[in-house]
């Protein structure tokens, strides 16, 4: 569904994608692990069109998402559902106008209509009776979910979370992994996760891939990576301070 080939970004002189490849198939769940910097939201903000790449290429159902441009690029994004990390809501608009922006700003649909998809949207996230509060009326957690309800309000092919369940506690980091699952078996989606959070990574995941130094260097079952022997990878999943990574970060600063 998803196939990204030598993807290269650079960011005033600093190498952030490094000739990138990587597949996301049809219904899976992919999660995307790496340290924060590595590169995750860069990788979400060009499979959307938000940047395009300085040489390689995204296609999503076989198109060149930075070949397309205006009305084109709009209804590529309206397959997608995307989680930004923090919720990105707008402060200035209710619960309503930000579950449903997508649908007022990009279509015709009658208000009414809008009104009842985004209290499907809200239900789905177990969220009831708050279409008129502001986003500072709401806790971490609502936002989260007003994020992910307006994620899903205009029924998306495929679903981006950019660190779900970053600044939330366990237990409501629970309940966003559970409706992570719940929202792929409902609305029968492809989901990218990208987190560095291991015990959501290992439960809402068919596959994860490893993205470190600009690359995928490892990717597999929840069960391959937990038990893999790549020294990258077990450092990073079980958040030794010791290893290749500190090791190289070190070399790099001339430490």
């Amino acid at each position: 569904m998803i196939k990204i080939s030598k993807l290269c970004k650079n960011f005033e002189g600093q190498e952030v994608l490094k000739g990138l490849d990587l597949q996301v198939n049809q219904g899976e769940t992919l999660v995307i692990i790496g340290r924060s910097g590595c590169g995750k939201s860069v990788l979400l903000k060009h499979i959307i069109g938000i940047l395009n790449p300085d040489s390689g290429q995204v296609q999503v159902d076989n198109q060149h998402v930075a070949a397309l441009k205006g009305k084109d690029l709009v209804k590529l994004r309206m397959k997608f559902g995307m989680l930004f990390q923090g919720a990105a809501l707008f402060d200035s608009l209710n619960v309503f106008e930000n579950v449903g922006f997508a649908l007022l700003e990009h279509t015709d649909l009658p208000e009414a209509e809008i009104r009842q998809r985004v209290k499907q949207a809200l239900l789905s996230v177990d969220l009831l009776d708050i279409e008129e509060k502001k986003p500072a009326e709401l806790s971490g957690g609502m936002k989260k979910r007003v994020g992910l309800a307006r994620a899903i309000c205009n029924n998306p092919e495929i679903m981006l979370y950019d660190e779900p369940t970053t600044g939330l506690d366990p237990i409501m980091s629970d309940m966003i992994n559970d409706l992570i699952i719940r929202l792929k078996e409902k609305l029968k989606v492809t989901s990218i996760v990208v987190t560095h959070d291991m015990v959501s990574a290992y439960k809402v995941a068919t596959r994860i891939a490893m993205l470190y130094d600009g690359k995928i260097i490892a990717q597999g079952t929840p069960e391959q990576i937990k038990n893999t022997t790549d020294p990258f990878v077990r450092q990073f999943i079980t958040g030794a301070a010791q290893g290749p990574i500190t090791d190289q970060r070190k070399l790099e600063n001339g430490l």
